[in-house]
């Protein structure tokens, strides 16, 4: 996609209400796509994409010219941390610092091609920690080191949400395959 003209971005930065419907526009269907993946309720999807476009406005004008959607993104992805964050649960679900083994991706391997809403739906399954470790870790790339520095985490907790996100996919898998009849290798 291509980046949004710099003149664009100025305006908005300065208020102008027309130019940052037009950014909210252009960054919206990235925005939402994140959200999908850790949010079921269209309310939590919309408020975490709102919050995140609020934050946009406030500090487009610390945006460097380059990868503008990689920047949004990188801000969605923090306001869901801080989300989760201001979630009074939070301090009951991080608690896991027993050290675990990790493995490659190399787990398991399925012949199944699944749609974009049975992934999200497997997705949407796990719970919030896993789920947010999840996404962190093996949809937006961050290391462990990474995503228990930005939870207030030890890596190993970081892991083992990982192990356990991984282990209830290879269940969901298994299962879509005794349903369809089709073989799995793991």
């Amino acid at each position: 996609m291509q980046e949004p003209e710099q003149h664009l971005l100025e305006r908005a930065a300065e208020g102008e209400r027309k130019a940052q419907l037009e950014l909210y526009q252009y960054c919206y269907p990235m925005l939402i796509s994140v959200a999908r993946r850790y949010y079921r309720n269209t309310d939590e999807q919309m408020t975490v994409v709102n919050n995140a476009f609020v934050k946009v406005i406030q500090f487009l004008n610390t945006y460097e010219a380059g990868r503008f959607l990689s920047w949004v993104k990188r801000i969605i992805s923090n306001e869901i941390i801080d989300e989760y964050r201001r979630n009074k649960r939070y301090n009951e679900l991080y608690r896991f610092d027993a050290p675990v083994e990790e493995r490659g991706y190399d787990d398991f391997q399925t012949e199944s091609v699944f749609t974009h809403e049975q992934l999200q739906e497997m997705l949407l399954s796990l719970s919030e920690p896993a789920r947010l470790v999840f996404n962190l870790f093996a949809i937006e790339g961050y290391a462990h080191k990474e995503i228990a520095k930005m939870l207030g985490v030890t890596e190993e907790t970081s892991k083992w949400h990982t192990k356990m996100a991984r282990k209830k996919l290879k269940e969901l898998i298994i299962t879509h395959h005794e349903k369809t009849g089709r073989k799995f290798v793991g």
